[in-house]
């Protein structure tokens, strides 16, 4: 498969604190790549710079053969519209918005048209299972609910090439955990390359390369297949 994103020498500071030193890695169309490490090791920032959510890291990350320096925000807001979607670990769902509003409004900024909006929610609502929900605001909602939102709002956008997930089961039963990988499997089916930060140990185990993130102790961060990348996190 071709590659759909590398990152040369990605360095990521917060606070003071280096996180991410030197980082090299590509993601491929049609592969998972799991992205772990401790609580507080830089897992979601990570994944946000790579998703070019957050552009506050040195080196380059460049996706379909554009180097981030190279794009101007016009181009970002172009990827976050038709190529690149991130379901976040904290979600970011208005808690007094209806769900029906939330994908509808999601819908909207993705650049759908208006006829196809209510069609195209009606649809991830079915798919997700949550149709029932479509009248209920999302404040009401339970943990495993809400979840089901924001995959739901992830699978508005129609063949993405990049496909970010941070901690997507975290809490999760059974089926919300087998509804991710079924869903993270129509992905790869597509051609997307998928990033998913997570602690699961069945996503890891499925993923095709694994990258860790650990502790400032002068570890490294492995590679799954013997290559390791320099990183550190706090």
């Amino acid at each position: 498969m071709a590659d759909t994103l590398t990152a040369t020498g990605l360095t990521i500071t917060r606070g003071g604190r280096l996180l991410v030193d030197g980082l090299d890695l590509t993601l491929a169309g049609g592969t998972v790549t799991a992205l772990t490490g401790p609580n507080g090791c830089g897992k979601t920032t990570t994944a946000w710079c790579l998703g070019l959510y957050d552009l506050d890291f040195t080196g380059t990350v460049t996706f379909n053969g554009l180097p981030s320096s190279q794009m101007s925000q016009r181009d970002v807001r172009r990827a976050h519209r038709t190529t690149i979607v991130l379901q976040p670990q904290d979600l970011l769902l208005e808690d007094s918005w209806t769900v029906a509003r939330t994908l509808r409004h999601a819908a909207w900024a993705l650049g759908l048209p208006r006829h196809q909006r209510r069609e195209r929610a009606a649809d991830v609502l079915a798919r997700t299972r949550i149709s029932h929900l479509a009248r209920t605001r999302t404040g009401l909602l339970s943990g495993g609910e809400r979840m089901r939102v924001a995959l739901a709002r992830t699978l508005l956008m129609a063949g993405p090439r990049l496909v970010v997930l941070d901690e997507p089961t975290a809490g999760a039963d059974e089926e919300l955990t087998e509804m991710v990988t079924g869903f993270l499997e129509e992905w790869v089916s597509s051609g997307a390359a998928v990033l998913v930060a997570t602690h699961d140990p069945g996503l890891v185990e499925r993923a095709e390369e694994h990258i860790s993130l650990l502790t400032g102790t002068g570890e490294e961060a492995e590679r799954a297949g013997g290559n390791e990348q320099g990183a550190a996190g706090d």
